[in-house]
């Protein structure tokens, strides 16, 4: 069979590009190594799911789109190779709400990404496997149709705004006016957000995490991806493309803690910052602190562990007589106002 005589290769592929993310408590976990989900599978029942970004949904459909094959998306179809042979199931959902962005004139493309991904993830493993492998330069997959695209469509535009949405949204507001406020250096930076955090709205690790990753001493490349001087209908869409790498973050944060036993999430994503950031939460609730932050904010992580520890000792507004959802309102325009 093709895949047997390939699976090293294709362990090879995935391995080397290192996208997933994961909160496995043993650090000799080989989680490239398909074996190991399918024995839990079969043998303690645990189901395992991979969470994937609108980038990594992109390289998929373009395995279909395009004349000839690119590196990502060689590497993306490496990875459902391995992950249909490992038995992972892969979770489009977050993808999808993405690529909408709260806008229905974007549902009728994303159901039709969606059709087309689920034509793609149940491909036969052995095209996917020679695609991977450069043997085929393109892929013709048939979409499987939604039973009900009209009803499918009523469902993904049912939410204004998923749970959190604005919440973390107005973070990375907070976030990028530090950034580019010039009064404070940026080694102060995330403790600037963290001060802001308890006085004026609420703390949230994932946005610390965040901002401790795109202020810190080694930060991923384009995490910042705001830029002061472009049109405003480009700083709104670096801004809610921000708030999605955080809405990853924290809804992975909150999936695993909340989970039973019988499942375990991983994120798949290609792009650094959103790794980094998931990488640093997932050791920072592993360790039940901040210390896995020392190494990007060195000596200030002090000054933020010793702000967070007397958070209570100031006037708050969260929660306070002046906290409701119009308070959230008010300073997602004053900040908009502002940066836009």
């Amino acid at each position: 069979m093709f895949v047997a005589g390939y699976y090293p290769e294709i362990v090879q592929v995935v391995r080397s590009a290192d996208w997933l993310v994961h909160n496995f408590s043993s650090e000799s976990v080989d989680i490239y190594n398909a074996v190991n989900y399918q024995h839990n599978r079969q043998i303690k029942g645990i189901k395992y799911q991979v969470v994937f970004d609108m980038n990594f949904l992109q390289y998929l459909l373009n395995m279909v789109k395009r004349p000839e094959a690119n590196e990502l998306s060689r590497i993306a179809a490496a990875y459902l190779t391995f992950f249909q042979i490992s038995d992972v199931q892969l979770d489009p959902t977050i993808a999808i709400y993405e690529k909408i962005n709260y806008s229905s004139d974007h549902a009728e493309e994303a159901i039709s990404n969606l059709e087309q991904f689920r034509g793609i993830d149940n491909h036969s493993p052995d095209e996917l496997a020679a695609y991977a492998l450069g043997y085929e330069q393109q892929l013709r997959i048939e979409p499987i149709a939604s039973e009900d695209r009209e009803k499918l469509r009523e469902a993904l535009l049912q939410y204004r705004r998923l749970t959190d949405w604005d919440s973390l949204y107005l973070c990375i507001l907070a976030i990028t006016d530090i950034s580019i406020n010039t009064s404070i250096s940026r080694p102060k930076k995330p403790l600037a957000f963290v001060e802001w955090c308890i006085t004026e709205f609420r703390f949230s690790l994932a946005a610390l995490v965040y901002a401790a990753a795109l202020f810190g001493r080694a930060p991923a490349r384009r995490m910042m991806k705001f830029k002061v001087k472009e049109q405003e209908r480009k700083k709104r869409a670096a801004l809610r493309n921000m708030t999605w790498d955080l809405y990853y973050i924290d809804r992975y944060m909150k999936s695993w803690v909340s989970n039973d036993d019988r499942t375990e999430n991983l994120m798949l994503t290609a792009d650094g910052g959103l790794k980094l950031t998931m990488q640093l939460a997932v050791e920072c609730q592993i360790a039940e602190g901040l210390e896995p932050l020392r190494p990007h904010l060195g000596n200030e992580l002090q000054g933020i562990e010793d702000a967070y520890a007397n958070r209570n000792s100031v006037k708050r507004d969260y929660n306070s007589e002046e906290w409701s959802y119009d308070y959230r309102k008010s300073l997602i325009t004053k900040y908009e106002s502002k940066l836009l």
